[in-house]
């Protein structure tokens, strides 16, 4: 997930290979490799949950990817419905892009305080 790097100030360079470890020292930068690479897999829930919308996972846009996925759903899915609701946070993209592709009105009717926990 990129967004831990853009906070830094920091340049994309390569996204890392499966079983890689990269060691970072002053200016010196070190990767290592299992002696057994797993094959690679993605996880959808990068994608749909876990990630935050600003970054970058697997080297797709997040919030280009949920806002593409809420469009496919209202063409595969059309809804009868007068308006869509978003489930924060990772809902918001999706339900924005179901809204622009139906063409329902997009209404805020949950609210997630960002301040408590869990």
């Amino acid at each position: 997930e990129s967004c831990a790097f853009d906070l830094l100030g920091a340049e994309p360079v390569r996204e890392l290979k499966p079983g890689e470890v990269v060691v970072a020292r002053g200016k010196s930068v070190e990767s290592f490799r299992l002696p057994r690479v797993p094959q690679p897999t993605r996880c959808i829930f990068e994608q749909v949950y876990f990630a935050r919308p600003d970054s970058e996972v697997f080297g797709d846009s997040v919030s280009e990817s949920r806002l593409a996925m809420g469009m496919q759903l209202a063409r595969e899915a059309p809804a009868a419905a007068d308006i869509v609701v978003p489930v924060p946070d990772s809902g918001l993209f999706a339900a924005l892009g179901f809204s622009r592709e139906s063409g329902l009105p997009l209404e805020f009717g949950l609210i997630r305080n960002h301040y408590v926990g869990r």
